[in-house]
């Protein structure tokens, strides 16, 4: 092939490429929303004089075109798997890959000052609901990175162990019930289905382990469920989670499923409210077989982390009345503590706004609260213990 022929076709294949990209943008539909990143795509820019003037205009097509590009999530996963291989990355946007499968995210290092802050607020709400004649309990529970903290390199250490026994001590016991559900999580950990490999959460089986903990200690002497309640099975079609959409799937070496435990002999399905519509069940079973492969899956358990959820138990263990403040690690635990509640009244100050706390409670006659979070939110999320 001589020179000039090798430079037509270098210049036709250059102007293909650009005509092509072109027309895609001008005729193609454009994606809404990115699941791999978990955010909103940029749309085409509307055309103005004064956008374009202000150079606003160009600066919008420019996130349009970058968030548009063909086949973008194949790219990214490219590039994540190129760092891999050629320079040996292990870590990605605060996620370790370890050799095992197991995605884990860093947990920062907290410190005195802030466990101070958040035990002078779970103690102020426990004294503040004991005048109010309700018993409060506190469970944190240590999230997947804490329990799995051995895994991290030396070169990339996390903190979530440091920060949970910072804070333990300073709950103060004559206000608020201090629930330690580590010692379970720690010892069971390495079993089948605790954790998920591709999710920053916990699976139904492990928040089960807790829950016998939580149950006997709120409520002594009443009868204790076991593990012989329920059924379990591994249900859904295989996905990967949070901590797999910042690596992409490229890294991926195991896939999850969904646990789903159904529990025996009821009379009749729980009731639930989520203020904008009703279910006669604890699980969104249509999250299951969602085909997107970044599916949130987690969100089988109850739903969405939805501000206010109210639960009728069928057969209840009590007629005692439960407040849960919570995080979405309570999602997967919820159903294994409702049982023992006639009611079960859920808020996440993530979204619940404007709490009138005396008023919540004397309008729902609660009984007891409980305090569940996971030990990174309860330091990352102040609103999660801001009561009022």
């Amino acid at each position: 092939m001589n020179k000039k022929l090798f430079n037509i076709l270098l210049s036709a294949g250059f102007l293909l490429f650009i005509f092509g990209v072109f027309f895609f943008y001008l005729f193609a539909g454009k994606n809404q929303v990115s699941i791999l990143e978990s955010r909103n795509l940029a749309q085409k820019p509307e055309y103005s004089a004064d956008a374009v003037t202000s150079g606003d205009y160009m600066r919008k097509w420019d996130v349009f075109f970058n968030d548009q590009f063909p086949r973008r999530d194949a790219f990214t996963e490219l590039n994540m798997r190129v760092n891999q291989v050629a320079l040996g990355q292990d870590v990605y946007k605060d996620v370790y890959v370890a050799p095992d499968g197991y995605l884990l995210t860093k947990v920062e290092q907290y410190t005195k000052a802030d466990a101070d802050k958040i035990a002078e607020r779970v103690n102020n709400v426990g004294k503040m609901l004991q005048a109010q004649g309700v018993s409060t309990s506190l469970v944190v529970v240590p999230n997947k990175s804490t329990v799995f903290e051995d895994k991290f390199p030396t070169y990339y250490p996390s903190f979530g162990r440091d920060g949970y026994e910072r804070l333990m001590p300073l709950i103060n016991k004559k206000y608020v019930q201090n629930i330690d559900v580590s010692k379970v999580l720690y010892k069971n950990k390495n079993e089948k289905n605790m954790f998920f490999y591709t999710d920053h959460h916990w699976q139904a089986k492990a928040a089960f382990l807790a829950s016998e903990k939580v149950t006997k200690a709120m409520n002594p002497g009443v009868t204790q469920l076991t593990k012989d309640d329920w059924t379990w099975q591994l249900e859904g079609l295989p996905f990967y989670g949070s901590d797999a959409r910042k690596t992409t799937s490229s890294l991926v070496s195991k896939s999850d499923q969904v646990m789903v435990a159904t529990q025996k002999n009821l009379s009749a399905p729980y009731k639930l409210d989520v203020i904008t519509e009703q279910r006669d069940s604890l699980y969104v079973k249509s999250r299951l077989t969602d085909p997107a492969v970044y599916a949130n899956r987690y969100t089988t358990y109850i739903g969405t982390d939805y501000p206010e959820v109210h639960i009728k138990t069928p057969d209840p263990l009590t007629q005692k009345n439960l407040l849960i403040f919570k995080d979405s690690y309570a999602n997967a635990f919820i159903q294994f503590i409702a049982p023992y509640y006639a009611n079960v009244h859920v808020l996440d100050l993530r979204y619940y706004k404007n709490l009138d706390l005396h008023a919540y409670v004397k309008k729902y006659e609660i009984d007891q609260a409980l305090l569940f979070f996971n030990n990174n939110s309860i330091y990352a999320t102040p609103q999660l213990t801001t009561f009022n």
